[in-house]
């Protein structure tokens, strides 16, 4: 019976101190401090699960660096007071390097992916500078071939309307100079 009653005072001394620990978030001091002064093996224990469970919350909030500070304060306490704990926290750093060997593939990826998009932008660019200076020319060839056939035009109705204005001319100077001949012969029927 007192077997019975003391692991139950245990277990409730454990979850209470889980409960009272787990609330709020101890720096790697404290909980190195509550770990040094520990002498309890159960306590110990709930210690040393409190903090894994703290580190692994760090990990998966993403706070990398933090949960690395956060074991590099506990760790060797736990190694020195409690060696056979100390692989508990093994499962904690494979996940921090694991957390680290996929935020540097994202990176490399994602520096690579900019890459890519920085040439693919840069290769548009340069095609579209060069449709624009195509079309540029071709339109600088048409307007000076459309100036070019309207010159042609110009010149030629030129030389039509002077062609003309000179048969105008002529026909008004040959018509003038048959009126006066005309004239000058009736001056002369009436004197004679």
């Amino acid at each position: 019976m007192k077997k019975l009653v003391l692991t139950v005072a245990v277990a409730l001394v454990m979850s209470a101190a889980a409960i009272s620990c787990g609330s709020k978030a101890e720096s790697g001091a404290d909980m190195k401090a509550k770990i040094e002064n520990c002498s309890n093996p159960d306590s110990l224990k709930v210690y040393v699960e409190q903090a894994k469970t703290y580190a692994q919350k760090l990990v998966a909030e993403g706070k990398v660096e933090e949960a690395k500070k956060y074991l590099a304060e506990v760790e060797p306490v736990v190694k020195e007071k409690a060696p056979a704990l100390a692989g508990t926290f093994s499962a904690v750093t494979t996940a921090l390097d694991k957390v680290e060997s996929v935020a540097g593939d994202k990176a490399e990826a994602a520096k690579e992916s900019a890459s890519a998009a920085v040439d693919s932008a840069k290769t548009a660019a340069s095609n579209a500078v060069d449709a624009v200076s195509a079309k540029a020319g071709e339109v600088k060839d048409a307007a000076a071939q459309k100036a070019g056939e309207v010159k042609d035009a110009a010149a030629q109705k030129a030389g039509e309307v002077k062609d003309a204005a000179a048969e105008k001319a002529q026909q008004a100077k040959d018509a003038v100079s048959d009126a006066a001949q005309q004239g000058a012969d009736k001056v002369k029927d009436l004197f004679k």
